[in-house]
């Protein structure tokens, strides 16, 4: 009888108008769950009765899926370096901390970036799980291979200075001092002086001055320098000078020839065919130097033409001799005292960069992110995790910024995409459903009624 259909569809209601109030309450019981994506009930209807040829009757509702819909949350400040949020697309990686979990091959993907970094040095979420992504080797290049970003080492263990850069302006006016660069009188022998400190490979720092002395010769533009440091240096028994001081050191010098537009004539070129003031292949245009604290024996050179990056890179920068008051424009060298981990920073692209004592910056790491081309086929397993299914593909693994993956935002986290207020308008919504539903299953109960009062 069509009657008892009804009843059946009614429950059927009932069952789904159910099951849909408890992806609602899930969404309000995580409305402040950070990087919760929220689940949207969707149901279908059930035809299961043929009429006739050419019609059906319904035999009621039933959830046909659970959809998470993965709209970004708003991206909120927290104070914490290693809270990270991603904006745009793409999930963290992060590795089961236990080795038996075969499920996903043992990663997990979440869009939840509250990490911290654990005893061993290694970044995880606050169950253990270990944050994936590219370590970097010691010149900060990135590997290939995906592993845990971790902290190697805490400190950078000292450099000598090899390389010094000078960039000055030398004032083409000037006329040469009256008598010949004497040590125990370098002032009042030059023309202008600069001060570099330079290290050794105890890390220990000192100064060590440059002085430059225009030539006597008229028809060059051409300065004399001298590279000294205090004479206790580089010697147990230095000379003492006239006011009971230990005498300078010159520890390197030679000449600068300026052409007629007043920029350093560069004399050598580098693997690279560019022109340069220094030797950077054969560099038989270097100082040895021995200081006198049992530092191990260095090698340095001093350029006073475009400034040289670490990687033999020209700079724009580089000395003059023109009419302008002598004066220094740049300087740098290659060495450094030992330095601790200071503090981090974590850029958009996701890498980790280490800021230390001695105000080096490392790059350390970058944190991974995966995308897939169906998010849906994501299965959650609770912990604000998802691991993948065949459904949603393989991952695409790579940095913050490329391809389609979005930025990730230090000391931020992902709020949940829940919006109340809608979810609030589905509870009625559902409500009502579930009303009607007993509604139409009452109805259908008194009609039974009335059929079974026809015997009477």
């Amino acid at each position: 009888m069509t009657v008892n259909y009804a009843l059946y569809s009614g429950v059927s209601g009932l069952g789904s108008t159910s099951e849909g109030m408890s992806v609602i309450s899930n969404n309000i019981a995580n409305a402040t769950t950070k990087g919760f994506k929220h689940d949207r009930a969707e149901f279908e209807d059930m035809l299961s009765v043929s009429i006739n040829e050419l019609s059906q009757m319904g035999r009621g509702s039933r959830l046909r899926n659970t959809t998470t819909l993965f709209t970004q949350g708003a991206v909120t400040t927290t104070g914490a370096i290693t809270d990270l949020a991603v904006q745009g697309d793409g999930f963290f990686i992060v590795e089961a901390q236990s080795d038996s979990l075969l499920e996903s091959n043992g990663h997990y993907y979440t869009r939840t970036g509250s990490f911290r970094f654990d005893k061993n040095g290694k970044l995880t979420d606050p169950v253990g799980n270990r944050v994936q992504g590219y370590m970097a080797d010691e010149k900060g290049r990135l590997s290939s291979h995906l592993s845990d970003v971790e902290i190697i080492s805490n400190s950078i263990p000292p450099r000598p200075t090899t390389l010094m850069n000078v960039i000055a302006n030398l004032d083409v006016r000037e006329k040469p001092p009256a008598d010949e660069f004497n040590i125990e009188k370098p002032r009042e022998t030059s023309n202008y002086m600069t001060t570099v400190t330079i290290y050794d490979n105890y890390g220990y720092g000192r100064e060590c001055d440059i002085y430059f002395k225009r030539t006597g010769d008229d028809s060059k533009n051409e300065w004399e320098w001298f590279s000294t440091v205090g004479g206790a240096d580089v010697s147990k028994n230095p000379d003492i000078g006239p006011d009971g001081k230990p005498v300078q050191a010159i520890i390197g010098k030679g000449t600068i020839e300026f052409d007629e537009d007043g920029k350093p004539i560069l004399p050598y070129i580098n693997n690279k065919g560019e022109k340069t003031f220094i030797d950077t292949s054969e560099q038989n245009d270097v100082f040895e130097v021995q200081f006198s604290n049992g530092a191990k024996a260095q090698k340095l050179q001093f350029n006073f033409g475009p400034q040289i990056d670490e990687d033999g890179n020209l700079g724009t920068q580089t000395s003059t001799s023109i009419a302008a008051p002598s004066n220094l424009s740049f300087t740098s060298q290659n060495g450094y005292e030992y330095g601790f981990l200071k503090t981090m920073k974590i850029d958009l692209d996701g890498t980790v960069n280490g800021i230390y004592t001695n105000g080096l910056e490392r790059r350390l790491g970058a944190v991974g992110l995966a995308t897939f081309a169906n998010n849906q086929g994501l299965q959650k397993i609770g912990g604000n995790n998802f691991i993948r299914t065949p459904q949603a593909g393989s991952p695409q693994v790579g940095l913050a910024q490329s391809s389609s993956r979005g930025s990730i935002y230090s000391s931020s986290l992902e709020e949940s995409n829940v919006d109340l207020a809608r979810q609030f308008v589905e509870m009625i919504t559902t409500q009502r459903g579930f009303q009607a539903n007993s509604k139409s299953i009452t109805t259908a109960d008194q009609m039974l009624g009335e059929i079974i009062d026809l015997k009477r």
